[in-house]
């Protein structure tokens, strides 16, 4: 792996996005990752989707300490993760030149065990990424089952990000033709809540409500 900081578009390096505010906000804005790596016992590549959280120059995945994947990420072993942003299809005069309107960015390095003593911190900014003013409002978690949480810090330092926006890049000679070219848009957000049967009767707090 280079020791740079960014790894360069090969394809399509007009889209490659230098931004690092706009990284940040891609990485805020999502909640899976795809974690690529190579499987140590057999050789065979795998990726798996996972929650994750930015924290500042860093994100934070979390999974089982009996998880097999887990365990060989903490043997050092080399990953590439992956956040994907759709936000539409781009419909062209032909499929050729239809395309996808998106942000990316893949995220290059080995992991760091957290310490124990750097769990509760971390353990908050992955609560409050996917669920804000849970970390207050909940139960708090017991020391078995933070014990048998491993929580993994990659760097944000290696990084290859792209974007795409904008039309249909039609050929000139495909731009008079009478077929109908355009976007269309993809939203994602969250619904109203919905109760669980066995929290019927309980009102719903301000921290979801909002």
């Amino acid at each position: 792996m280079s020791d740079g900081k960014k790894f360069h578009v090969a394809r399509h390096d007009e889209r490659e996005l230098f931004d690092r505010d706009a990284i940040n906000r891609l990485l805020d804005n999502q909640y899976v990752a795809h974690v690529g790596f190579i499987d140590q016992d057999n050789q065979l590549p795998f990726v798996i989707p996972m929650g994750f959280a930015r924290d500042n120059d860093r994100i934070l995945l979390h999974g089982s300490t009996g998880s097999r994947m887990m365990r060989q990420i903490a043997q050092g072993i080399d990953l590439c993760v992956t956040v994907t942003q759709l936000n539409a299809i781009v419909v062209a005069r032909s499929s050729f030149n239809s395309s996808m309107n998106y942000e990316s960015v893949m995220i290059f390095g080995v992991a760091r065990v957290l310490e124990e003593s750097e769990k509760d911190l971390a353990l908050e900014r992955i609560t409050e990424k996917l669920v804000p003013g849970l970390s207050k409002y909940g139960r708090p978690l017991v020391s078995k089952e933070i014990a048998a949480t491993m929580i993994v810090e990659l760097s944000l330092n290696k990084i290859s990000a792209k974007s795409r926006e904008g039309d249909p890049l039609d050929d000139d000679e495909d731009v008079a033709l009478p077929i109908w070219a355009g976007i269309l848009p993809i939203e994602t957000k969250l619904g109203a809540p919905i109760t669980a049967a066995n929290a019927a009767g309980i009102a719903v707090p301000s921290h979801i409500a909002n």
